[in-house]
């Protein structure tokens, strides 16, 4: 047993582990900057997360493997029953509330939908369209379902595992659509959907009339996107009304606004301006430890969550910024590394949704600090306050790291 451990423990890829610590324990710093309270909490919900990660290494990659499918099934569960037996927060009917202890469901979603898309996809081509179907259903289920509650921000992060599909074979055309497809959702909450439609419809004459000669599938594959592009954008404005809160249409909208005009800098703007003034104020080298004057006059809501990186803009300035941007880049490149590097198709598919995840909350939630995303809450993995996400996160990477030290030794 010694000899395992020992074995266990040199195999272990100390380069992630050291970038999680120093983020999870420079995040609380920069937590403490905000509300020394909530840093309290951050660091024993820290400490709580080296019991995880201890649980986490007590199972070999092949329990994950047999035990996935049950897994996502019961994550289903636990999103369908938080329509009836969760509590509203901000707008939306996300979390179980057990006593003091909160849950919120989409962040298990992510562990289970990544196990279960290794699962699936490992054993078959992507190209298979039994499996290509299976899959979007896999994909498609607990994204809709934390739509409904209303999160659109954490149902967008099921995006990234189309980057994980790619690798494996995935059309790069799919991509390109749907990111369309999202760009032009948000235009259409702007612009008359007419005149989107005529814009689309002066793209697609202008192709036919550069491509002379078009052939009868790729006529009607480019009436398919005409079609679709054009239903988008006029059902977009009957969706936005339907299914979101007037909250998540206000902070789309002021992407397309100014939010230092006088008519939206006190309201739908306010978080955005500030947000922008923090990181602006820190300038080169930053105001200091605890000097930041935006932070101290807590004039950022949610500075402590979705907001948690203006607190480095402003007290640790560009110089600092940087560095912490660098380190995620680094530690999103090594995951990806050591996914490439797997021998079971399985670990690759699961490392490559790892890093896929955090990749997208970090480039979400810096976007929305500097006003290019909208305000969806988003957070900084390891960085933003929060029991649920940074658990997540934790097991997230630890399983990738379990499933890593197995390939590098399979008696472990």
């Amino acid at each position: 047993m010694i000899k395992r451990n020992k074995i266990l423990l040199k195999n272990i890829d100390w380069g992630i582990v050291t970038i999680y610590i120093f983020m999870i324990f420079f995040g609380c710093m920069n937590l403490y900057s905000v509300s020394p309270e909530k840093a309290e909490k951050q660091l024993i919900w820290i400490l709580l997360s080296f019991v995880f990660i201890f649980f986490v290494f007590l199972f070999k990659p092949i329990h994950y493997k047999y035990f996935t499918p049950f897994f996502f099934l019961f994550t289903l569960f636990l999103l369908v029953g938080v329509f009836f037996f969760g509590k509203n927060v901000n707008g939306s009917k996300s979390w179980y509330f057990f006593g003091p202890i909160s849950f919120q469901p989409s962040e298990l979603a992510k562990i289970s939908t990544s196990l279960m898309l290794a699962h699936l996809v490992s054993q078959d081509n992507i190209k298979n369209k039994k499996v290509f179907f299976y899959t979007c259903i896999i994909l498609i289920l607990p994204a809709f379902l934390i739509f409904l509650q209303p999160d659109p921000g954490s149902s967008i992060v099921f995006s990234s595992f189309l980057l994980t599909l790619y690798r494996e074979g995935l059309s790069i055309s799919f991509i390109l659509y749907f990111l369309f497809s999202i760009l032009l959702f948000l235009i259409s909450l702007n612009i008359l959907p007419w005149i989107v439609v005529s814009f689309l419809f002066i793209i697609f004459i202008f192709i036919f009339i550069v491509k002379k000669n078009i052939s009868f599938i790729n006529f009607f594959f480019y009436i398919f996107l005409f079609v679709s592009f054009s239903a988008i954008s006029i059902f977009s404005p009957f969706f936005s009304q339907k299914f979101l809160k007037q909250h998540h249409r206000d902070r789309i909208n002021i992407l397309f606004k100014n939010e230092f005009d006088r008519k939206y800098r006190d309201n739908v703007g306010y978080n955005l301006l500030y947000s922008k003034t923090a990181i602006g104020s820190g300038k080169f080298f930053g105001k200091g430890y605890q000097k930041g004057t935006v932070t101290k006059g807590k004039f950022v809501p949610e500075q402590h969550t979705d907001y948690i990186f203006c607190t480095v803009g402003e007290e640790w300035g560009f110089i600092g910024s940087v560095i912490l941007i660098i380190f995620y880049l680094f530690f999103i490149s090594r995951i990806y590394f050591l996914s490439e590097r797997q021998k079971d198709v399985f670990g690759r598919i699961f490392g490559y949704s790892v890093g896929n995840i955090i990749l997208t909350h970090f480039v979400i939630n810096l976007g929305m600090v500097m006003g290019l995303f909208p305000t969806i809450g988003i957070v900084l993995p390891f960085f933003s306050y929060g029991g649920s996400s940074l658990w997540s996160f934790t097991i997230l990477l630890f399983i990738f790291v379990r499933m890593d030290v197995s390939d590098q030794n399979r008696f472990i």
